[in-house]
């Protein structure tokens, strides 16, 4: 027998009501304050956002912290109103913001761009100055070193490694942080070391653990929770409606490490980052203590971020014109190579460098720039040549046959003449071998085990290249006379190296191959002879020039 809900045996129409899925959520006024409070306390301790108008973050981490406001009777009509005004000062800041508008600040904000000659801007490179080094091989150095002490390495981590000059010692410097939650709850005090591994020598890597007379403590850092992350403790130490970028980990002349952070400010509507000054702050004690960029200890290395700097030659170079012709004709606009890097000039001061081409060429340049790393003082160095990466391509090429890679360069100058330096490196990422290539002409290009080789050989390369014996007015070569006191001869790779020592010089050696002049294989002691080279400091120095007077 079946269930028949029907007991009467009729069927009676069935009604069916519509849910009503609108819901009305209405707060009292006490809770919706509270819950205001609740998110802004959990906003501004955890979000730290910049509580400035010039920041677009702040119109959103504020929207969410009032929201509650809407929902309260009391207090909707007021909220709405201030929303519509937020919105309508959100809007007008985004118009200011757009470059359509603004192009000539946007192409300002790098500041006036000196033409300078490179030869005085960037002295002739010391041989045992140059960074063999890069940033991923100082942390695999690192990663062994910290291995060694099986305790430290297992309750910290490797932070990011800074290149610096450290007393006229290039280095590359690297704190321990701590390597999560629960080992910086047993490790409150910090970290007790950082690690320093040279640029210039693979060999030499230290353990510092001790600095300034008293023990290394790194306790407050990016790796550490609440009121000792290094954001945070700025933040609520007065920094809170200042952007803060560049976290920097730097020694001192003495080797005492601090924490530096850009201190900036937006000049174009939220657009336009510009530093003005730095926050530095001790990792031990969190002392905290503000610097405008013209007073920053002169031991700070970097002050202006490298994205500030590499946005505003990007501007530079496309509003030349203004901004309607970044969308039609695109007549003399000028980018930024793909990549940068860090080189050290005259005085130890440090520089961004990064190509300039033409908008449309893939690999060739028009010149290259070095950008004051605290000032942001710009010099511009225009010459023809190739990118970095086709530097790059050119040296792998070099030595295909071994497959290397190669690495990002670096700038140098070799007598004179602006170089790539480039480290190649095998699969597991160790150093092989190092090339020098030619901005001017990327097809000249010397390789070797060691840096002197390679520089030997790349001199070789230009001296017999035609490019290399081009007229350039930013090399100055200078011409001497003197006797020969000794002269003598060495055979490398088939081709004859001279190395002779003049009564002018007789603290210097100066080195020829035999494609710089036949003259070379007849000349013996007491010949007078006249040489042209760039002066440099080194105790070798290639010659440019040679003429035998004697035979003449």
């Amino acid at each position: 027998m079946l269930f028949n809900p029907d007991l009467t045996g009729q069927n009676p129409k069935m009604e069916i009501k519509p849910v009503n899925l609108n819901v009305d959520i209405k707060l009292g006024l006490k809770w919706a304050i509270i819950l205001t409070l609740l998110l802004l306390v959990f906003v501004i301790y955890f979000g730290l956002p910049v509580l400035s108008y010039r920041f677009a973050g702040t119109y959103f981490s504020l929207a969410f912290v009032f929201l509650p406001l809407m929902f309260c009777s009391k207090t909707a009509k007021v909220m709405r109103y201030i929303y519509i005004l937020a919105g309508l000062v959100f809007f007008i800041m985004l118009l200011v913001t757009m470059p359509i508008f603004r192009s000539k600040q946007y192409r300002g904000l790098i500041g006036k761009i000196d033409s300078t000659p490179f030869s005085e801007l960037v002295s002739p490179v010391s041989l045992n100055q140059i960074p063999v080094v890069d940033r991923p091989f100082a942390s695999m150095l690192a990663e062994k070193k910290l291995g060694e002490d099986f305790a430290l390495g297992s309750r910290v981590s490797l932070g990011w490694p800074t290149r610096q000059m450290v007393k006229g010692e290039l280095l590359w410097v690297i704190p321990l942080l701590h390597s999560g939650f629960f080992k910086w709850l047993t490790n409150r005090d910090g970290t007790p070391a950082y690690l320093v591994v040279s640029a210039t020598n693979p060999q030499d890597v230290r353990f510092v653990n001790e600095a300034g007379g008293k023990p290394v403590r790194i306790k407050y850092q990016p790796n550490a929770y609440y009121q000792y992350d290094l954001q945070r403790h700025l933040y609520l130490h007065g920094y809170y409606a200042k952007g803060l970028t560049d976290f920097t980990f730097e020694l001192d002349d003495d080797g005492i490490p601090y924490w530096t952070a850009t201190v900036y400010k937006k000049n174009i509507g939220f657009s336009g980052s510009d530093a003005y000054g730095v926050a530095m702050v001790q990792p031990d004690t969190g002392e905290i203590n503000f610097y405008p960029v013209a007073e920053v200890p002169a031991w700070v290395d970097r002050i202006q971020p490298a994205e500030f700097v590499l946005d505003q030659l990007t501007w530079w170079g496309a509003y030349v014109n203004g901004f309607w012709n970044t969308k039609f004709g695109k007549r003399d606009m000028l980018m930024t190579t793909e990549g940068y890097n860090i080189i050290y000039g005259t005085d130890d001061k440090c520089y961004f460098y990064t190509g300039m081409s033409s908008v449309g060429m893939d690999e060739g340049q028009v010149g290259f720039v070095l950008v004051d790393t605290r000032t942001k003082q710009t010099h511009l160095y225009k010459l023809s040549g190739a990118t970095e990466y086709a530097a790059m391509q050119s040296a792998e090429g070099k030595v295909q046959n071994f497959k290397y890679v190669a690495t990002f360069p670096i700038m140098i100058n070799v007598s004179g003449l602006p170089t790539y330096f480039v480290t190649l490196k095998d699969n597991a990422g160790l150093v092989k071998m190092y090339a020098m290539v030619s901005v001017k002409d990327y097809s000249v290009v010397g390789v070797g085990e060691t840096v002197k080789g390679t520089r030997d050989n790349y001199l070789m390369a230009l001296s017999s290249s035609r490019s290399g014996n081009l007229p350039t007015e930013e090399v100055k070569v200078q011409s001497f006379a003197g006797n020969v006191l000794r002269i003598g001869s060495d055979v490398r790779e088939g081709r004859t190296y001279y190395y002779i020592s003049l009564s002018a010089f007789p603290d210097k050696i100066l080195v020829a191959n035999s494609d710089l002049s036949s003259e070379l294989p007849v000349t013996r002691p007491g010949d007078a002879v006249t040489v042209g080279f760039v002066p440099v400091a080194d105790k070798e120095i290639n010659l440019n020039a040679f003429e035998n007077e004697t035979i003449k």
